[in-house]
């Protein structure tokens, strides 16, 4: 077993060399009764402070849930849960950041609470404390890092106990030395580079234990470098159609043998890689949501 240690700059191991995990199979979902846009937390919200449209964001989401429904009527998923948004957090539907749910190599299920950058984001973090809390996981907190946006830039490697964790702009390097201790488990750490892929999910999608699709401009040179170490097969998405239809935040994943994806609609590079990987692909409206600067991936938690 690999040791639990942070790789920043090469990667002296292969995916042959990291254990098995079992990929999870709930989704959780945050109602977005009160969504927002009264600040410019990134350079997507630039300009659209007050504008979004209360009925259509509510269309949007209501369509969503749909769509992760239906999967669970289908047998992909084994259950959809969904959180109300609460007063004062307007940015609660992005349910991916506040939280790391893992299961550790015993079977212990924890969930790591993150250290949101900004102030209005810290307070939706006790509520998804109190969910897991709930369903019998163990909160565990970060004693010494600063920064930390959970599952926006933490994303497993498909199958696999390693994990790839997004620094530079929401969470700091040093939280990953932290998270690799308290989880048992390695992690590559890739430095983001532009503004406009804030976190890991903005950018970098595996679609399979041996492929991934992903921007390259959002990496340094020595994180695009241990990215093609670790999968056989890189597909590489245009910057305007992964900024213009967030088309990398979107939700591919495995469960039940069954291979899924929900994104944006719009795109075009995207939706062809996840066609010749063998996913069947939803295209659905997240215009609203685009314009706090995330989509699909984004406004889901897997645990």
């Amino acid at each position: 077993m690999l040791d639990a240690k942070v790789y920043t700059e090469s990667v002296p191991f292969s995916i042959a060399d990291i254990g098995d995990r079992q990929d999870p199979t709930r989704v959780l979902l945050c109602s977005p009764d009160h969504f927002d846009i009264v600040d410019e937390k990134n350079v997507h919200m630039a300009g659209n402070v007050g504008l979004t449209n209360k009925k259509l964001v509510q269309q949007q989401w209501e369509g969503l849930r749909t769509v992760y429904d239906k999967l669970k009527q289908q047998g992909v998923l084994d259950e959809v849960s969904v959180i109300p948004g609460a007063a004062g957090c307007e940015d609660m539907v992005f349910c991916a950041n506040q939280t790391l749910p893992y299961q550790k190599a015993g079977g212990e299920e924890v969930v790591v609470m993150s250290k949101m950058r900004h102030e209005s984001r810290q307070r939706e973090v006790p509520h998804f404390e109190s969910f897991f809390a709930a369903k019998g996981f163990k909160p565990v907190h970060l004693q010494k890092a600063n920064l930390f946006e959970g599952m926006g830039d933490v994303i497993p490697h498909p199958q696999k106990k390693l994990l790839y964790g997004g620094y530079g702009h929401r969470t700091g390097l040093e939280a990953y030395h932290e998270l690799a201790a308290m989880l048992d488990t390695p992690i590559v750490a890739l430095q983001l580079v532009s503004p406009k892929f804030y976190h890991l999910d903005t950018c970098f999608v595996p679609l399979s234990s041996k492929s991934v699709m992903l921007c390259r401009s959002a990496f340094s040179n020595k994180g695009f470098q241990m990215i093609e170490q670790l999968f056989e097969k890189v597909h590489q998405v245009p910057e305007d159609e992964a900024v213009k239809y967030f088309s990398l935040n979107a939700h591919a994943f495995i469960a039940h043998g069954r291979k899924v994806a929900i994104l944006q609609k719009g795109s075009t590079k995207t939706l062809e890689i996840l066609k010749d990987e063998g996913y069947a692909v939803t295209e659905l409206d997240t215009s609203e949501f685009m314009k706090s600067g995330g989509s699909v991936f984004c406004m889901k938690m897997m645990y």
